[in-house]
C-alpha cells in the first residue's frame, strides 16, 4: 500500500482545501500557541466601520516593515510627523501585537525567513526555511490561496525579490539562499502577476550582467550569479513585461510585470560599503503600479509590500537611514490605506516581521546622564531632529542583530477586527486566508462533516468535458475557445501519445468512423492509409493531422455544433490557446488515457512522462491536474512531478469491489482493504481529488470525503436535475458536456460564475 508523504505545494488535506475553495482559513495543526482565539471569535474590537460583518475581503494588502518593532515606529513618527503627528500606519483603526519567535531548535530568535513563513503559511518553522515546515515539507501560502481563489497576486520589495520575505509567499525551498530556485518557482509555480524589486543578479547566469553592470564601484561584490539559466528570458516567454527603471515601469501596460531595479538590494549597506538609501524606483512608485495592475483583476488580488531598508539599516545601526526607509514605507502604507478606503473591500495589514537592532529612543546627553552606549557597534546614534519641533533625540542600539520582542500590528478593512489583541504571527495567515475564503464554507457546527450550503462557495469548479462536446465538436480547439468565451473554471481533456511521441488531445484509443474520416495519405504511397480504425499509438502526428474530425454531428448530441474540418490538436496547442486568450486563471484537467489491457504498462509510462513534459514546457504546473482511471499513472506522476496534483478517476462498478485480489487499474491495491470506498483508497494513495461517475455519488461519499479533506468532482453530469442534486450534496465541482447549462444552474443557485474571456482581437 502506498501511503507517502508528498513533497508538493501542500499536504493532501490542504491541497484539497485549495482545490475545493473551501475551509475556514485555519490549517489543522499549524496554528501558533497562545493566540487570541480563532478567526471569528469576538475580540472586542468590532470592525470599526472597516468592512462587511462577514469579514469577506476581495483584496488583501500585507505591508511588512522588515525589522520594524515598536521603537522603530516611534523613530519614524518622531522623525517624520513629530510629537503630536500620526503616521499613516498608526491611523489604521485595529491594533494588535504579534509574537515573533521561530521554532528553530537552536534559538527562538527568528530570522526573516522563519518569520515570513509564519505569516505566509500559518506554520512556525526553523530559521532559514522558505515556505517549509519543521519536517521540511512545503506548506501552502497566502499567495497560493489567493491564486487558487482566482485572485491576481503581487510581490513588491526594496530588497531582492527573491529575499526571505517575498520568497516565503511565492516559493518553497529548504534554505533562503537558494535564490535562483526561488525565482524559478515564481515563474513556473506560484506565478505572481507582479514582481517588483531588486536582485537581478540571481535572474542571469554568471557572465551575463543584464541591465546592471557587474562589480559596480559602489559595491564591487555585486555580479550576476544565477544558477537556473536566463530567467528574465523565461519570464518574457511566459508573458511578463520586463522593466528596469522608473520610466519603463510607468510605461508598462501589460497584466504581467517583472521589474528588477538593482543587482542586489535597491540601496547600499554592509561591510566595506558606504550606506545609502536612495532607490532608483521608490517603494511608493512600485506600490502604486502594483495596485494599478492588480486592481484590474476580476476576482480581486493579494499584494505583499515590503520595505527592507528598515531592517538593513538597523543591522548597521544607522538611525538616519532607518528613519529614511521607514518614512518611505509609511508613504506606501498611505497609498494602500487610500485604496482600501475608496474600495471598501480590502483588508490592509501593517506589521514588522521581527525587531532589529534593539533600538530605544533617548534624550540628548547631559552631564548628569552621560552616554552609557559606548563607542563602536551599538553606540548611541544621533542627534536626530524631532519633526515640526526644535527638539532632538538619540537612538541607542543594543545589537546589530534581531531581538525577540513582539511587533506592533495595525489593520483596517474586512476581517481586520480579528487582529485585535495579542497572538502568534501565524495568526496573520489565518486571518488573511479566512478573509479571502469568506463565504466559501458554511462554517456550521457539524465539524466539517455536513454539506456546505448552496450559494456559499466563492469558487465552484465548472469543467467543460472535452471542451463541452454537447455544444461543439469534442476536443476541438474551437470547443475549448468557446468554453473560454463562455466562462469555465477548467478545460477537461484527454491525451494519447502518437507513434512519434507527440501528445495529442483525443479521447478514443482508435480513430472512430463516427468522429473522423480520412482525407489523404500523409505521404504518397503510405501503406498504413487509410487511418480510420487504427490505434492512435500506431500513427504519427502527420498521419493524425490528415484526419477530418469535424465532418458530422456526433450521434446522441443533437445540440452539438460541428466544427467543420477539425483537426486533432496537440496538448501544447490547448495551452497556447489559453495564453492567446489571456486566460491565465483557467485550469486544465488532463487525462492520461489507458488502453484496454494495458494498465500500468510501458505505454502508460511513456504517455505520462510526455504529458508532464508538456505541462512543464507550458509553465502550467500550478494550473494543471493529471487525472486517470489508471492509478499507476497517478503514482508515476507523484514520483516524477510531485508539484502536480492528481485526480483519481473511478467507476466503482469496475474496481472489483467484493472480489478477491486487485484490478490492474488500481496500481496494486485492493479496493476491499478500504471498505470498497474509492474516497478512502484515493486518500490513502495521496491523491488530491476523487472523480467518480456521478451516479455513485451520495451523501455518505461526500461526508467521507469532507472528513478526509478530499474534493469530489463527478463525471459526466449533463441533466439539470442531477446538477442541482450534486451541488446540494456538496461536490466541489462538476464535469459536464454542457457548460452553458451548468452555468445557468450555478447562476440560479447563487454560485459565483467563472470568468469569461473575450476572443483575442482579430481572431
Amino acid at each position: 500500500m502506498r501511503n507517502r508523504t508528498r513533497t508538493t505545494l501542500a499536504t493532501t488535506a490542504v491541497a484539497a482545501l485549495l482545490l475545493a475553495g473551501c475551509g475556514t482559513g485555519s490549517v489543522p495543526g499549524t496554528a501558533g500557541e497562545g493566540r487570541g482565539g480563532p478567526p471569528g471569535q469576538d475580540h472586542g474590537g468590532g470592525n470599526g466601520g472597516n468592512g462587511d460583518d462577514d469579514g469577506a475581503a476581495r483584496n488583501v494588502i500585507l505591508m511588512v516593515g522588515d525589522g520594524m518593532g515598536a521603537a522603530a515606529r516611534d523613530l519614524i513618527r518622531l522623525g517624520t510627523v513629530g510629537l503630536s503627528g500620526e503616521l499613516e500606519m498608526d491611523s489604521l483603526p485595529v491594533e494588535g501585537r504579534a509574537h515573533t519567535n521561530s521554532a528553530d531548535p537552536e534559538t527562538f530568535v527568528t530570522d526573516s525567513a522563519a518569520a515570513a513563513t509564519s505569516m505566509a503559511t500559518g506554520v512556525k518553522t526553523y530559521n532559514g526555511a522558505i515556505g517549509m515546515d519543521l519536517a521540511q515539507q512545503p506548506v501552502p501560502t497566502a499567495l497560493e490561496v489567493a491564486e487558487e481563489l482566482g485572485k491576481a497576486t503581487g510581490l513588491v520589495t526594496t530588497s531582492l525579490v527573491t529575499d526571505a520575505t517575498p520568497a516565503a509567499f511565492g516559493s518553497h525551498v529548504l534554505d533562503r539562499d537558494e535564490q535562483s530556485e526561488i525565482a524559478r518557482q515564481f515563474l513556473e509555480s506560484s506565478q505572481p502577476e507582479v514582481i517588483l524589486g531588486g536582485g537581478e543578479d540571481y535572474w542571469y547566469p554568471a557572465g551575463n550582467p543584464g541591465a546592471f553592470p557587474d562589480n559596480p564601484p559602489e559595491d564591487p561584490s555585486e555580479e550576476s550569479q544565477g544558477s537556473a539559466g536566463n530567467l528574465v528570458d523565461r519570464a518574457r516567454e511566459l508573458g511578463y513585461d520586463y522593466v528596469t527603471d522608473a520610466d519603463q515601469l510607468a510605461a508598462a501596460d501589460g497584466d504581467r510585470l517583472l521589474g528588477l531595479f538593482a543587482n542586489q538590494e535597491m540601496f547600499q549597506y554592509g561591510d566595506n560599503v558606504e550606506e545609502a538609501y536612495d532607490p532608483t524606483v521608490p517603494l511608493t512608485e512600485m506600490t502604486a503600479k502594483a495596485l494599478d495592475v492588480l486592481s484590474a483583476a476580476e476576482d480581486g488580488f493579494f499584494l505583499l509590500v515590503e520595505e527592507e531598508g528598515i531592517d538593513s539599516m538597523a543591522h548597521v545601526n544607522d538611525a538616519a537611514l532607518t528613519l529614511a526607509s521607514g518614512a518611505q514605507f509609511d508613504r506606501a502604507v498611505g497609498l494602500a490605506r487610500d485604496f482600501a478606503e475608496e474600495d471598501g473591500e480590502t483588508l490592509v495589514i501593517v506589521v514588522g516581521d521581527h525587531e532589529t537592532g534593539g533600538l530605544t529612543i533617548e534624550s540628548l546627553d547631559d552631564p548628569e546622564n552621560p552616554d552609557e552606549g559606548g563607542d563602536g557597534p551599538s553606540a548611541e546614534d544621533g542627534p536626530l531632529d524631532v519633526a515640526n519641533s526644535d527638539q532632538q533625540f538619540l537612538v541607542d542600539w543594543t545589537t546589530e542583530g534581531h531581538s525577540a520582542v513582539d511587533v506592533p500590528l495595525t489593520a483596517m478593512g474586512p476581517g481586520s477586527e480579528e487582529l485585535d489583541g495579542v497572538y502568534e504571527n501565524t495568526r496573520i495567515f489565518e486571518v488573511m486566508a479566512s478573509a479571502m475564503r469568506a463565504g466559501v464554507d458554511d462554517g456550521g457546527g457539524d465539524g466539517g462533516s455536513g454539506s456546505p450550503g448552496v450559494g456559499q462557495r466563492q469558487r465552484f469548479d465548472l469543467q467543460s468535458h472535452r471542451g463541452g462536446r454537447g455544444e461543439y465538436t469534442e476536443e476541438s480547439l474551437t470547443a475549448f475557445a468557446r468554453s473560454l468565451e463562455l466562462g469555465v473554471s477548467t478545460l477537461e481533456l484527454d491525451t494519447h501519445l502518437t507513434e512519434d511521441g507527440r501528445v495529442v488531445v483525443w479521447h478514443d484509443d482508435t480513430i472512430q468512423p463516427e468522429k473522423c474520416r480520412d482525407t489523404a495519405a500523409a505521404t504518397p504511397g503510405d501503406a498504413e492509409y487509410p487511418y480510420v480504425g487504427d490505434r492512435v499509438a500506431d500513427l504519427t502526428l502527420a498521419q493524425v493531422k490528415t484526419l477530418d474530425c469535424g465532418y458530422q454531428q456526433l450521434p446522441g448530441y443533437p445540440e452539438q455544433q460541428v466544427v467543420e474540418g477539425n483537426r486533432i490538436a496537440e496538448l501544447r496547442d490547448v495551452y497556447a490557446l489559453a495564453e492567446d486568450y489571456g486566460a491565465r486563471k483557467v485550469r486544465f484537467n488532463v487525462e492520461t488515457k489507458v488502453e484496454d489491457g494495458q494498465a500500468g504498462g510501458p505505454g502508460m509510462a511513456a504517455l505520462t512522462e510526455a504529458v508532464v513534459a508538456e505541462v512543464r514546457a507550458a509553465g502550467a504546473e500550478r494550473r494543471t491536474t493529471i487525472q486517470s482511471f489508471d492509478w499507476n499513472a497517478l503514482n508515476l506522476v507523484q514520483d516524477i512531478a510531485p508539484e502536480l496534483r492528481t485526480v483519481a478517476l473511478a467507476d466503482p462498478a469496475s474496481l472489483g469491489v467484493g472480489q478477491p485480489g486487485t484490478v490492474p487499474e488500481l496500481g496494486g491495491i485492493d479496493i476491499d482493504d478500504f471498505g470498497g470506498s474509492i474516497v478512502r483508497a484515493a486518500h490513502a494513495q495521496g491523491y488530491d481529488v476523487v472523480s467518480p461517475i456521478y451516479t455513485s455519488v451520495d451523501e455518505a461519499m461526500i461526508r467521507d470525503a469532507r472528513r478526509l479533506g478530499l474534493p469530489v468532482i463527478p463525471w459526466t453530469v449533463n441533466e439539470e436535475a442531477d446538477m442541482v442534486r450534486l451541488i446540494e450534496l456538496g461536490v466541489a465541482g462538476l464535469i459536464t458536456d454542457y457548460p452553458t447549462r451548468l452555468r445557468g444552474v450555478m447562476e440560479d443557485l447563487g454560485l459565483k460564475l467563472p470568468r469569461a474571456y473575450p476572443a483575442p482581437y482579430g481572431s
